[in-house]
């Protein structure tokens, strides 16, 4: 009988509450978007307690509102910053829970490598590691590569329904 051999990326892998403890207050957690969204760390992060898990700025492209919904944000621990409205109503931004960033699409990795957009946090989503050691950013092939070299500290949650597309959003996980 043969054993299937574990993935050597499986050693790397960590609890979310490993990745939550280094959160600290004030910090501003790059979240990637839509189908790049890593759920699980933002499902996490967002029924986490803890008093490191306060003042925070969530930034992301564009919210959905899946898991960083209106209710999430009513509680004042995270301050939502994106660029396209999304799910975001009025209601919200005149109640101050989220800060609407207009900019080009284009223009805002320039805003990220200036610093104008201070991300000390990322999280992304990837796929699995090919037989070279390189993951994919799959469908997030927005800002990922900007956000990876400005953030001090990267997650990257592994999907591994994620499709692993080419070209110059790959990256190591070594």
């Amino acid at each position: 009988m043969f054993r299937k051999k574990t993935p050597a990326w499986k050693t790397h892998c960590v609890s979310t509450d490993k990745v939550l403890s280094r959160i600290a207050p004030g910090m501003h957690i790059f979240i990637g978007t839509g189908t790049a969204e890593p759920r699980t760390l933002v499902n996490a992060l967002m029924s986490a307690e803890g008093c490191n898990l306060e003042d925070l700025t969530l930034i992301q492209l564009l919210s959905f509102g899946d898991a960083v919904s209106y209710n999430a944000l009513e509680s004042h621990r995270y301050r939502l910053k994106t660029f396209f409205s999304g799910w975001v109503s009025a209601q919200a931004i005149t109640a101050g829970r989220v800060d609407l960033i207009p900019a080009r699409f284009s223009k805002i990795p320039l805003l990220m490598k200036e610093g104008l957009i201070p991300i000390d946090v990322a999280f992304l989503q990837i796929t699995p590691p090919n037989k070279n050691g390189y993951c994919s950013f799959g469908l997030g092939v927005d800002v990922a590569r900007q956000v990876m070299k400005q953030a001090d500290f990267v997650v990257a949650e592994i999907n591994e329904h994620t499709p692993f597309t080419l070209g110059g959003h790959l990256c190591s996980y070594k």
